[in-house]
């Protein structure tokens, strides 16, 4: 039979026979025994299997897993709409078909390890391996959509169906039997190991070049570290387990063994070097001589020269060459001489540079009415520095941000470390779920500083620096749960000091949130300096802090514009870095509710714009648990009791301020909710939800929303006894305990006799100098009203933006005669905000509203230039982590900083 000549047959026989393939991988590679068909749950098996070894970040790590394989699929491939084209029943089988595509596709391009191809070559048959290796070079080179799989599918499968084919025309009958030959697992024929799957480089051998290897492995290590850890000692009475030495960190990610599936190490014969090395030197990650991604030409070893003529040129080359070095150095060695004859004052700190380095360089920085100056060859009567950082330290001092409150020192020494000796111990933690949290905070602490050291090139090679070992010491006094409550105590002790050849760091807390607060304000302790190609700080510091405020938040509306969860995940990234402590998530607005409830499923129709625009409780729990490593908690407010909008329209209780003369609501946008009893059933099982999703029980956002819509009346007529309402159905919400701060938005209302809310929180949103004389101190105030992030709009169109300098200079809230102030909150509506443009909104303008509400008694009341510089060196920080702050002034002024500065009033 001809399928060329039926279109429908011959696809259909593709499908079949890649099919086939599938159910080969995974029956022979990922099951022990064998089943009739793919599933769900055999998919589920390979995500497990080869998930660490695929994994290149947190965010990889976190959702590649058998609950998140669609989101992560839509991380990777975003125009790839698998949920939505397939969602009708029929569909499942496909939806399947392409899923397992998709997943071995992945696997096999992205294997740092080659565990995947090392599987495949060693199970499978030669068209089986053959195709696999076609589909995956044929993918390579397109975008991957639905389509664009089954094109790679149909190049992979055509030649093999081409001789199938030409066997058919041939003998039928032999055509029956060699067919069912080469689709069986017989041990008769021969699994030819030829394939070489260059995937820990780049995505296949047809499309690598030498240019494409250096760079794509440069790229793939930027963000990763493995660290190779052993665990030293028990646990005692105070002593919960926890001394690790981390020897030899390979930022590179060489020299890891590499293991079959049943853990005996790979032998040599399974290392895949590629075929036009010259050198000896195969690493176990991948296919490369010696480092990731090196060709011939790169090779540490030089070839062999075996031609005696070429021999004698070079011994001719080699002598002349000695001659002119050697005659540099007496000459050298006698300016030299006459110089330290002529000065022999300087003190040892001040020289930091030798004479005969300085002659081998132009640029310098010096020190300048305490700041660093750049300048072309430096006289040598002054105390120069071979690179900005090490300037940085010695002449402005360290770059914390924000600025510690307490007692701090640092010595006027810099000594080198490296992450590659490092010894760390937790000596005391209260609990296991501490220890969990502890463990997951130290790690990113390890990554930060891994990718700080990554972060630049040694140009030069001075080393007139001695790189130390690390010894980390941690101890967590006292607070047995590691969540971030009202009467948390976030203060810490940080005491670095030199002993000989290792410098010991001490970190102290009564809690696990001041002990991550510790780890940030260490990472934030070391810079690079360019010219020894290492991590530097002082010899000796000492930091007592503690934030001046306990609320210190940054609010996200999701309900304007969706923001999806990886963009909310980088935010709180942010967010720790600045030690905010409260993401204050509203989730739900007049347009939309994108949350997925299982005690009120119903909004998951009505509330979002899309059903691809859902946050589902794995969402929240995802960021929940990112949050709460990085002393965070999550505070979900759902906007009640009007206007609530569309996403309420399907629950009689609302109520309409305006109709049309067809009784029904002119704006649907107006819609509130009545103060009848279903109403605060429903309200009840939101809040019942939201507690349990974030695990925070001790302080709720009722949120009280009123705000001016047209055509929009009598807001306030029929809401009498709401806010004793929520209050009593919140405290059945939450197992029978009010939480010890309820907030709600400020509004004028109050103070009138029908509302009480004494000493409860209230958040502002709307500055007004007589505010001071509307008896606020009555209540617990959240500052927001001047750090708000957005345009304030006026005919849909922004008509003022403040400027980080802005927020970090108000300080007026300082005066409200207030019970107490909470803290304050830097807040973004997204009008016209979306995750295109949601960091450059954010930040540096967060970051300094972060410094005010951490250090307002210590920090200046104006952006003066050590702001300046701080705010820059913390930028630089942020985006090592990946979250894209705005600059706050040319890239020419951080690297002389001296000039710019001048202009800063």
């Amino acid at each position: 039979m001809n399928f060329e000549s039926c279109s429908d047959c011959y696809l259909e026989r593709i499908e079949q026979r890649w099919n086939q393939v599938l159910l080969n991988w995974v029956n022979k590679c990922i099951l022990t025994e064998e089943e009739e068909e793919i599933t769900y749950r055999n998919l589920m098996k390979a995500i497990i299997k080869y998930s660490d070894d695929v994994s290149s970040d947190d965010f990889n790590k976190i959702t590649l897993t058998p609950e998140n394989f669609e989101l992560f699929i839509k991380k990777q491939y975003p125009i790839l709409k698998l949920s939505s084209d397939m969602d009708k029943e029929d569909d499942n089988s496909k939806k399947l078909y392409l899923s397992t595509s998709i997943l071995l596709y992945y696997l096999c391009t992205n294997s740092k390890n080659s565990l995947v191809d090392a599987d495949i070559r060693r199970h499978l048959l030669r068209d089986d391996q053959m195709m696999i290796l076609l589909f995956c070079e044929a993918l390579a080179e397109m975008e991957v959509t639905i389509n664009n799989i089954e094109l790679a599918t149909k190049a992979a499968c055509e030649n093999y169906l081409k001789q199938e084919e030409n066997i058919a025309t041939k003998d039928a009958k032999q055509n029956d039997s060699e067919l069912d030959h080469m689709t069986s697992s017989s041990d008769d024929f021969q699994r030819d190991p030829i394939l070489k799957f260059k995937s820990s480089i780049t995505v296949m051998p047809s499309v690598v070049t030498d240019k494409s290897l250096s760079r794509s492995s440069e790229e793939r290590f930027t963000d990763e570290s493995d660290y190779n850890i052993r665990y030293l000692s028990t646990k005692t009475d105070r002593e919960i387990g926890v001394s690790v030495l981390i020897n030899n960190i390979d930022v590179q990610g060489t020299g890891i063994q590499r293991k079959n599936s049943d853990n005996s190490v790979l032998e040599d014969s399974d290392h895949y070097c590629q075929p036009e090395c010259a050198c000896t030197k195969c690493s176990s990650e991948g296919p490369c001589c010696g480092d990731v991604g090196c060709t011939r030409d790169l090779c540490d070893d030089p070839p062999k020269v075996t031609d005696k003529k070429k021999c004698c040129v070079y011994w001719k080359y080699y002598f002349i060459i000695g001659s002119v070095i050697l005659l540099s150095l007496v000459i050298l060695l006698s300016t030299l001489t006459v110089w330290l004859k002529k000065d022999t004052s300087l003190h040892a700190e001040e020289k930091l540079i030798e004479q005969s380095d300085q002659n081998n360089f132009d640029w310098a920085w010096i020190c300048r009415n305490s700041f660093c100056k750049r300048v072309y060859h430096p006289f040598l009567n002054v105390s120069v520095y071979p690179s900005l950082s090490r300037c940085t330290l010695l002449c402005t001092g360290l770059q914390i941000w924000p600025y510690p409150i307490g007692y701090t020192y640092n010595s006027k020494t810099i000594i080198a470390v490296a992450t590659n000796n490092l010894e760390y111990k937790f000596k005391s933690v209260p609990s296991a779920k501490v220890q969990e949290y502890l463990s997951g905070a130290f790690k990113l602490f390890l990554k930060d500083l891994a990718r700080l050291e990554k972060s630049g090139k040694s140009k030069r090679e001075n080393y007139d620096l001695s790189v130390k070992k690390m010894n980390i010491q941690i101890e967590i006094e006292s607070d047995s749960d590691p969540r971030l409550r009202l009467n948390t105590d976030e203060s810490y002790t940080l005491n670095l000091e030199t002993n000989q050849n290792e410098i010991i760091i001490k970190i102290v807390s009564d809690s696990f949130c001041g002990v991550r607060n510790g780890l940030e304000t260490l990472s934030q302790l070391f810079l690079f300096d360019q010219s020894i190609g290492s991590l530097i700080t002082f010899s000796n510091i000492v930091i007592k802090d503690a934030p001046t405020y306990k609320y210190r938040g940054l609010m996200i509306d999701t309900a304007r514009n969706f923001i999806p969860v990886l963009d909310l995940m980088r935010t709180i990234d942010g967010m720790s870095s600045c030690k905010l402590n409260t993401f204050h998530w509203r989730i739900s607005d007049v347009t939309s509710f994108p949350l997925y409830l299982n005690k009120v499923p119903i909004f998951s129709e009505y509330g979002p714009y899309d059903k691809s625009m859902v946050y589902t409780r794995d969402d929240v729990k995802l960021l929940v648990k990112r949050a709460g490593i990085r002393g965070i908690r999550i505070l979900i407010e759902v906007a009640a009791p009007g206007p609530v909008g569309r996403p309420w329209s399907w629950l009689q209780e609302t109520t309409c301020p305006r109709k049309n003369n067809n009784f029904t609501c002119d704006n649907i946008l107006c819609l509130r909710l009545s103060m009848k009893e279903p109403v605060f059933d429903i309200l009840q099982k939101i809040y019942t939800e939201i507690i349990e999703l974030t695990q925070v029980d001790d302080i709720f956002h009722i949120s009280n929303s009123i705000f001016l819509f047209n055509n929009c009346y009598n807001l306030m007529a029929d809401r009498d006894g709401y806010l004793d309402k929520a209050l009593a159905r919140l405290k059945i919400a939450n197992k029978g305990f009010l939480p010890r701060l309820p907030i709600i938005w400020y509004s004028s209302h109050l103070h009138r006799d029908y509302e009480t809310w004494n000493r409860f929180g209230v958040q502002l949103n709307e500055w007004d100098q007589n505010l001071s004389n509307e008896n606020l101190n009555k209540f617990k105030v959240i500052h927001s009203s001047k750090w708000d992030l957005s345009c304030e709009m006026k005919n849909e169109r922004c008509t003022k933006y403040r400027s980080w300098q802005q927020m970090y200079a108000w300080t007026s809230w300082r005066n409200v005669d207030a019970f107490t102030i909470e803290g304050g909150e830097s807040i973004l509506w997204t009008d016209i905000v979306d995750s295109t443009n949601l960091d450059y909104h954010v930040w540096p303008r967060a970051a300094a509203v972060a410094e005010r509400l951490w250090s307002d008694m210590v920090a200046n009341s104006t952006a003066n230039k050590s702001v300046y510089l701080r705010l820059d060196t913390q930028r630089w920080r942020m985006l090592l982590r990946g979250v894209n702050v705005q600059p706050i002034w040319p890239a020419w002024c951080s690297y002389n900083p001296s000039p710019c500065l001048q202009k800063v009033q």
